[in-house]
């Protein structure tokens, strides 16, 4: 099942935000992502029925790793979209069944001045 043509090509077009990445390397490398903006609330804990709610987005693998990059150059990111700013707090993959560069990235956020 191609996952990218049948459930995330769709989804991204519709709910997509367009998002720079900037990278935490010495050169404050920029990139253009786009993102499902989740900053209303993520439910995150081993029981999502009492879990916390974080700010978050959702991220393609697919489209980090074409621009060159890997999940450790979210480490310490920032990312602005929708008229914010955010520094990533954490990360962690969600894979699809043909595997985890298939799947997406969820990004847990903190505002970056706040």
């Amino acid at each position: 099942m191609d996952y990218a043509a049948l459930l995330f090509d769709p989804a991204y077009t519709i709910f997509g935000a367009e998002a720079v990445l900037t990278l935490a390397d010495t050169a404050g490398t920029e990139v253009p992502v786009t993102v499902i903006d989740k900053t209303a609330g993520l439910p995150i804990g081993p029981n999502v029925e009492i879990g916390t709610v974080v700010p978050g987005a959702m991220l393609r693998a697919a489209e980090l790793t074409s621009s060159g990059h890997n999940r450790d150059d979210l480490d310490e990111a920032v990312i602005a979209f929708n008229g914010n700013t955010w520094r990533i707090a954490s990360h962690h993959p969600k894979p699809v069944p043909t595997g985890e560069s298939n799947g997406e990235f969820v990004l847990i956020l903190e505002l970056a001045n706040g």
